[in-house]
């Protein structure tokens, strides 16, 4: 129903005139016609007027229609914030057994075996990268292991050899002359050959390491 078939409707109802109604609402009858016939539309102090004169509220009035009913709230979404686990990881864990170990093997050099001073230290500097690096922490303790090495057993009096050549230059001098064969020498080819294959790894999977890094920074979308 339009807003004029409802005050034409409510002004029969009331039993009221064209008349009646201009004079309440201090109009001309010709405005009411208008309004009655949809010529014209009226003002909006004339609608609440209208309304509180026939008892209904405005929205009654001028709606035509039901009532739209309020939009129903979206459902609630829930978000699932996955939270950072604690605890150690593997790799932390065996950086824990490193440094306890040499703070433990520390105490038995101080108390009085000083053997045991330079193993403590080793474990606990190769223990720090697999503790507390968050990337690549074995091929940091890899390169320290290499650098502790060459600091340790390489002094200027060491026989040790410096890498995988000089191992192997001991051993075939080893095969060559049998009568040579002492534990220190033994003790030096182990040193160079097994120093020259962790260098040779730690060069091939840091060189790997340090191209996916590039690629990540400089091609994002191939990730």
């Amino acid at each position: 129903m339009t807003l004029a078939e409802k005050i034409l409707s409510l002004r029969t109802q009331r039993g009221m005139s064209q008349d009646d109604l201009a004079e309440k609402l201090e109009v001309s009858r010709q405005s009411v016609s208008k309004w009655e016939t949809a010529q014209s539309t009226p003002d909006l102090d004339k609608i609440i007027k209208l309304a509180n004169l026939f008892g209904v509220t405005v929205d009654e009035l001028v709606r035509d229609g039901e009532r739209p009913q309020p939009p129903e709230p979206p459902e609630a979404k829930v978000i699932y914030v996955e939270r950072e686990k604690r605890g150690l990881t593997p790799v932390q864990t065996l950086g824990v057994i490193f440094e306890v170990t040499g703070a433990a093997l520390a105490i038995l050099g101080i108390m009085g075996a000083p053997v045991l001073i330079l193993p403590a230290v080793a474990l606990v500097v190769l223990g720090l990268p697999l503790l507390l690096a968050r990337k690549h922490p074995f091929l940091i303790a890899g390169w320290l292991a290499v650098a502790l090495s060459l600091t340790i057993l390489n002094p200027n009096f060491s026989v040790c050899p410096w890498g995988l050549m000089g191992g192997l230059r001991i051993v075939r001098h080893l095969i060559a002359n049998p009568a040579m064969r002492y534990r220190t020498y033994y003790f030096a080819a182990a040193v160079g050959i097994v120093r020259g294959l962790l260098t040779l790894a730690l060069i091939v999977f840091t060189g790997r390491a340090c191209g996916k890094a590039w690629k990540e920074k400089h091609f994002p979308e191939q990730k």
